[in-house]
């Protein structure tokens, strides 16, 4: 199930938060400035877990800009 929902800036910046509940992650890499960090990102999840679910916040652009 994926969930996408969107909210409007007040304070903070508008976001878009993706949310994937259930998901099995199989070959899917994390990269950021450094470079590949997947198995950083695979550490913290428990062995004992065969789905997790996934949220993902997105800052939008301001509506002022």
């Amino acid at each position: 199930m994926v969930n996408i929902k969107e909210t409007k800036g007040s304070i903070t910046a508008p976001k878009r938060n993706i949310i994937v509940k259930g998901a099995i992650i199989k070959d899917l890499p994390f990269v950021d400035e450094t470079g590949d960090v997947t198995a950083q990102v695979v550490e913290q999840i428990p062995e004992s877990l065969e789905t997790i679910d996934v949220k993902i916040s997105i800052e939008l652009p301001s509506e002022d800009e």
